[in-house]
């Protein structure tokens, strides 16, 4: 994929991502100070790349909703063409992340009116995965659980939120069903989103640690239906924390 890089690099070197003016908030467009530097490395699609770098930026918080996509700003933020930028734009209409407007262009969703069902399609998918996971873990894999159990007991809050990220994407991971993995991978990043990490008590910390610990022990176990009935209580402490919280 050709990008705009200048002609003097080499063919073998990587396009750096380079900071572009701030554009006029006042238009409501997503600033190109918001996609933080990446490299687009030659190894894989272009396309593919802007993609997973867009995805996460908005998924994060970093392209915040009612921001406008412009396909000129992120090349030229990103360093490439507009091509594989207008591709991973169609993909994340696909996500349903950002959505056309006849007039406006492309803009960015607030992810909050689709969270809860978000959550029940994830909660459906990782009890899933938790049940095969009973059957198939392997001991690394209890092993690297058991350590995330203590890594988050003298976490702090913001990389508390990360390790309980990876706990729940080791399960998933334990289960080695593909297919599950990827879709799975796709619902938990939503919840990366600084709008959810703060609501985050200290009461609800204590009983996730508490669940986290009980997972491990039934997982070790090799107890399917013992591991969903804790996993399926523990995910209701985040949609209690949905249904409570303000938009």
């Amino acid at each position: 994929m050709r990008t705009t890089a200048s002609k003097h690099r080499s063919a073998g070197q990587p396009s750096d991502v380079s900071a572009v003016s701030q554009p006029d908030r006042s238009s409501n467009a997503a600033p190109a100070s918001a996609l933080k530097p990446a490299t687009v490395m030659r190894a894989a699609r272009v396309a593919d790349q802007v993609y997973r770098h867009l995805r996460r930026a908005i998924i994060s918080g970093e392209i915040e909703s009612g921001m406008r996509l412009r396909e000129v700003e992120i090349a030229e933020a990103l360093n490439v063409s507009r091509t594989p930028v207008r591709e991973a734009i169609s993909r994340l209409i696909g996500d349903r992340l950002v959505r056309e407007h006849e007039t406006i262009g492309v803009e960015v969703v607030d992810m909050a009116r689709d969270m809860v069902d978000i959550h029940h399609i994830r909660e459906s998918l990782e009890l899933c995965a938790a049940r095969l996971a009973a059957e198939r873990i392997t001991e690394a894999q209890i092993e690297v659980l058991q350590d995330l159990v203590r890594q988050g007991e003298k976490a702090s809050a913001a990389d508390r939120v990360h390790i309980n990220h990876q706990f729940h994407l080791t399960i998933v991971q334990a289960s080695s069903a593909p297919r599950l993995i990827d879709m799975l991978k796709s619902f938990n990043e939503y919840f990366l989103h600084p709008r959810w990490i703060t609501r985050t008590q200290k009461k609800q910390v204590d009983q996730a640690l508490k669940d986290h610990q009980q997972i491990v022990d039934a997982l070790r176990a090799h107890a399917p239906d013992r591991t969903e009935r804790i996993l399926r209580r523990h995910l209701k402490l985040g949609l209690m924390q949905l249904m409570d919280s303000p938009d």
